[in-house]
């Protein structure tokens, strides 16, 4: 059985980030960064977003996990909880008419099996 992945595609005309932030670090530290270029997937394990026990088995933190959108550097207001990107095979990012950001997530079934790229 492999590793789990979740696609993050951009459909967007800027940059979009999805920042890993663990309270209580200070606001603008982010455990890790995923930057994801209009019209391009990335593909991220899940258990590294989920999972930072496993990695830094030295860290105490009981805190919930925030995954933080950023579309061209700016804040957008959307927050993703590790469950949530655990539940979807791919995670989409765009813009509505008024500049509003939308996600919409697409989970993994067997008539998307054949159908994600």
């Amino acid at each position: 059985m492999g590793a789990r992945l979740t696609a993050f595609e951009n459909r967007a005309t800027v940059d979009m980030e999805i920042r890993v932030f663990i309270p209580p670090d200070r606001p603008d530290r982010y455990w890790m960064i995923i930057r994801v270029k209009p019209g391009e997937v990335k593909k991220v394990l899940t258990k590294k977003l989920c999972n930072w026990k496993e990695y830094f088995p030295t860290e105490k933190s009981e805190n919930h996990i925030f995954l933080m959108v950023f579309m061209d550097g700016i804040y957008t207001g959307v927050t993703l909880l590790p469950w949530e990107a655990k539940k979807y095979a791919k995670i989409i990012g765009y813009y509505v008419d008024d500049c509003q950001v939308i996600l919409k997530g697409v989970r993994f079934t067997f008539t998307t099996f054949f159908g994600l790229k």
